[in-house]
């Protein structure tokens, strides 16, 4: 049950509609901030907090979960009770167990998160952001104090309760509603052409947290003890939902002409909101009539393996391969927050800017350049996961840079979709985008933990066998990417800024 904040998306309009204004918020006590930029800071602080608390627990829960897990391993078989070395907790069996327990997790959260976002952000859309951001993060303090608690008693508590813990998070819907209500305050606030900028801001702050929360977790561990990181978790999660006070409510309110025909009460109000917003969807999926944004939309389902494969199954993975502690492995995951912020934040843009440049020999147009990228990103995360599973722990280090290189494959994939859909539709499509990433959460855990156990049981080079798989979905990907046609494209937008139609392109425009 991670609270990382994720980089800012074109999917954030899954709450708000687009505004042409921004919405004026009155401050109802003098401390609150009510300027857009003012707003957008709290917001990144909001995400620097909430993003620290989930890259805080990633090293401490593995690790105590595993211990947990080697005590019941060993005491069944009466060698000793107490302290047990973490060497011999690289067992084959305790490992196996611990993949599929982490694995588990994820996908539980993934179904709650599925289910429950969309009526979750219909409420917010209805009653206001911060209510809901309020009861989501209810949901995540219960769901992570439970999981905590069978952690700490588990010599009473089955362990394996631990997998249903993160059903708490049906109250409020857990972290994908936190994230989408952040940024859909950020969406109310700001005009459409600021709106770029101050999701930058909310992404470096995301960054900054990726980057830090590994290195002090590990720390911690190595010095003190895997519970301090887990307590400070909490802190940090009562934190930032309190900081959700310095911000007035943003949810536009209707003007007093619409409120007062009141002949339907909130509920069935809600209810037929939520049937409209529902029809909506499935409507939306006649869209994908088009083949290329078809191939588009599932490339989304390798997002969260490769997400998971570069940080919380890695670090069990590199721990168990070369006898690693998982304390010291962590610090490897801010190698991969550094090379990940470069790809986004200054190689892709770069590269962007060079293709679309007039002096450059070859002409492109926004779209095809955001398919040639991508298909790149595509072929960069394949080799990358190649080498993740290699038999060297050199091997494995370049492979951490060479997959982080590749990173830019979703934002990518996101920028070529309004090449194929009308403007009205976008935001429709980008809700199916949230889905079926949610659906690669589902499969993501187990799948990785059979790959896993499977190499365990084939010895040798086979112990890399997740990440032949995870670079099989890469893969698949690049191949996939080739059929995408942009003549197919709804319009593209050429070097110089013009929207060109099938049928109705200049001469000089390239496709």
């Amino acid at each position: 049950m991670t609270v990382v904040s994720e980089a800012p998306s074109e999917a954030t309009p899954l709450l708000t509609a687009s505004r042409p204004s921004p919405k004026k918020t009155t401050a109802v006590w003098e401390c609150q901030v009510t300027s857009p930029r003012g707003i957008t800071i709290v917001v990144a602080l909001i995400s620097v907090v909430l993003g620290s608390a989930g890259a805080l627990v990633v090293v401490p829960r593995t690790r105590i979960l595993e211990d947990v897990l080697c005590h019941r391993f060993y005491g069944n078989l009466d060698v000793r009770n107490g302290a047990i070395d973490e060497r011999l907790c690289k067992h084959d069996e305790i490992q196996s167990e611990l993949a599929y327990l982490t694995g588990l997790i994820t996908s539980i959260e993934a179904v709650v998160g599925f289910a429950f976002a969309f009526p979750y952000g219909i409420l917010a859309d209805r009653i206001g952001r911060r209510p809901v951001f309020l009861l989501s993060m209810v949901g995540v303090i219960l769901a992570m104090s439970a999981d905590f608690t069978v952690l700490r008693f588990w010599r009473i508590i089955p362990i394996h309760l631990i997998i249903y813990t993160s059903l708490f998070e049906v109250i409020g819907g857990g972290n994908p509603v936190t994230t989408s209500v952040l940024y859909s305050i950020v969406v109310d606030v700001h005009l459409p052409g600021d709106r770029a900028s101050a999701f930058s801001i909310i992404a470096l702050a995301s960054f900054a947290a990726n980057l830090v929360g590994p290195v002090v977790a590990s720390r911690l561990v190595e010095s003190v003890s895997a519970w301090v990181p887990l307590c400070a978790t909490l802190i940090l999660l009562l934190v930032g939902t309190a900081l959700i006070y310095v911000i007035p409510e943003t949810l536009p309110t209707k003007p007093e002409a619409e409120d007062l025909p009141q002949k339907k009460s909130r509920i069935s109000s809600l209810t037929s909101h939520f049937q409209h917003t529902l029809a909506r969807l499935f409507e939306s999926c006649t869209m994908l009539r088009s083949t290329s944004l078809t191939i588009i939309l599932f490339s989304f389902l390798q997002y969260k393996p490769s997400v998971l494969g570069k940080t919380q199954f890695f670090l069990q993975y590199f721990s168990k391969r070369f006898d690693w502690p998982l304390a010291k492995t962590g610090y490897l995951l801010s190698i991969r927050g550094v090379v990940s912020a470069f790809t986004l934040l200054v190689a892709l843009p770069g590269l962007s800017k060079l293709l679309l440049s007039p002096k450059f020999p070859f002409r492109f147009s926004t779209a095809k350049k955001d398919l040639l990228l991508a298909q790149c990103s595509a072929a960069i995360a394949t080799l990358g996961a190649i080498l993740l599973g290699g038999p060297t722990i050199s091997v494995v280090l370049f492979g951490i840079v060479v997959a982080a290189l590749g990173d830019g494959l979703t934002p990518l994939s996101r920028a070529l979709i309004p090449a194929f859909v009308d403007p009205q539709h976008t935001s429709r499509v980008y809700t199916l985008v949230c889905m079926v990433e949610a659906m690669g959460t589902v499969f993501a855990g187990p799948s990785l933990a059979y790959f896993f156990t499977k190499g365990m049981q084939w010895k040798g080079l086979w112990l890399g066998l997740p990440y032949v798989w995870l670079a099989c979905l890469s893969g698949l990907v690049v191949v996939a990417f080739g059929f995408v046609e942009l003549k197919s494209a709804v319009h593209q937008t050429s070097p110089e800024g013009e929207i060109g139609r099938p049928g109705s392109r200049g001469e000089g425009e390239t496709v």
